[in-house]
């Protein structure tokens, strides 16, 4: 029986009303994110927009298996004091040199968080960056700024460095090496970028009188990085695995494997020789983030079912005017602003089902609009506490210890920063895509 035009328009306002209120109940924060979206999917099958059959069909499982397999990963590294381990090799490296110090620690995030959780690397490089700021007696926010923007970057930077370009990849069929060679150099650019501005804007912090320096560097040379290693083995075999793993996703689309199968096999292996403590490591990794990614791609399937992404793509369609280089520009910075005050993780996973409806609209190439959406998704985040997962991880570490960052003293130079980078993207897509 067909459906009247009144039924039709009532489930897409049932659906956005829906939406709108599991993401009301998120930045509340009285309701966890994962319990949320969860209420959310069940009010979508609930309401009858979904049905049982085809709820299975809009949950990006190769996502979620992709993600699960880096999880254990990280989780391993993290058991075994990589981190930490890595961090100390750092700060010997900088003979506690302020200067030195921002520019090492920002990249060794960026570097980290392309290819792991950014959620562990914070956690880590937030204790570590407070612990030396104590030493030096410097500000912290210029240095977890650093830290945190630079995280952000570089998960821009690979398929497996943010969830949104995970779930971007697999849902677009795109492989590793497609954002290393399109956001990646990008990424490169606007890490650059973002540490001139923080340098210029907090010049003064990372210039301290040399004889400081040297007398603190020979006061903490005791700081051995092999003291953070809590167990070899693990470590050992959780770096080759690893790297095989990376390899592989790297390789994927050419041997033909599924991104979901490489990152579970490195998963089991790493479980298989990692050592007699491994089962218990299965409980430790962030299985609320894995439900929150199923049930929010119920969500956004129906969504899908109801006919508001069709009704968004529509509308970006009719603003474009039919110029690549406009709709680029929406894409960027709708996302950017997005990813600032709301979870990019939902954004992308609705925006990723409008983009192909929008390129089939207006015969625009797909890729320019993945990656713009990605380069939005990811660093527009920056711009706020609450942008994304390591800004909120980084300032709850920083809070822990003592160094309460308000609303205010982050935003004051992190949205600027966002700005001047979302600027320069803008430029360099005209430049690679145009």
């Amino acid at each position: 029986m067909a459906i009247g035009w009144d039924a039709v328009a009532f489930e897409m306002y049932l659906a956005i009303g829906i939406f709108v209120t599991v993401f009301i109940l998120m930045i509340s924060e009285k309701v966890h994110r994962t319990i949320a979206v969860i209420f959310g999917a069940v009010l979508m099958l609930g309401f009858g927009i979904l049905d049982q059959h085809s709820m299975f069909e809009h949950i990006e499982f190769e996502a979620l298996g992709l993600i699960f397999g880096m999880f254990i990963l990280v989780a391993a590294l993290s058991q075994s004091g990589f981190f930490r381990w890595i961090g100390l090799h750092a700060l010997q490296w900088t003979k506690f040199n302020p200067l030195k110090i921002f520019i090492i620690f920002s990249a060794l995030s960026a570097i980290l968080a392309a290819f792991m959780d950014s959620i562990t690397v914070l956690i880590f490089m937030a204790s570590l960056i407070i612990e030396v700021c104590r030493i030096l007696k410097v500000p912290v926010l210029p240095f977890l700024l650093g830290c945190i923007t630079s995280a952000n970057i570089g998960g821009a930077a690979t398929m497996v460095g943010d969830p949104p370009n995970i779930i971007i990849g697999t849902a677009l069929d795109y492989s590793f090496m497609d954002f290393v060679t399109n956001t990646g150099p990008i990424a490169v650019i606007i890490f650059f970028v973002n540490i001139a501005f923080f340098y210029l804007w907090f010049r003064k912090v990372f210039h301290a009188p040399p004889d400081d320096i040297e007398k603190i560097y020979e006061e903490h040379k005791d700081l051995d990085p092999y003291t953070a290693v809590k167990d070899h083995h693990l470590m050992n075999v959780a770096l080759a695995i690893f790297a095989f793993t990376v390899t592989l996703l790297i390789l994927h689309h050419s041997l033909g494997l599924v991104v979901a199968f490489v990152g579970i096999t490195g998963a089991c292996l790493v479980l298989m020789f990692g050592g007699k403590d491994m089962p218990d490591l299965v409980e430790k990794i962030d299985w609320h983030t894995i439900l929150f990614l199923a049930g929010l791609f119920v969500m956004v399937g129906g969504l899908k079912e109801a006919g508001v992404l069709e009704a968004v793509a529509d509308g970006i369609v009719s603003v474009g005017g039919g110029s690549l280089a406009v709709m680029l520009t929406i894409i960027l910075w709708v996302s950017a602003i997005a990813s600032a005050f709301l979870d990019n993780v939902p954004f992308a996973a609705a925006m990723v089902s409008v983009i192909p409806e929008v390129s089939a609209q207006t015969n625009m190439p797909l890729n320019p609009m993945a990656y713009t959406l990605a380069l939005g998704a990811d660093i527009g985040g920056n711009a706020t506490p609450i942008g994304a997962s390591a800004n909120v991880v980084g300032l709850a570490v920083a809070n822990k210890h003592g160094e309460h960052i308000t609303w205010k003293q982050y935003c004051k130079s992190a949205f600027p920063a966002m700005v001047i980078s979302m600027a320069v993207i803008n430029v360099l897509l005209f430049v690679f895509f145009l």
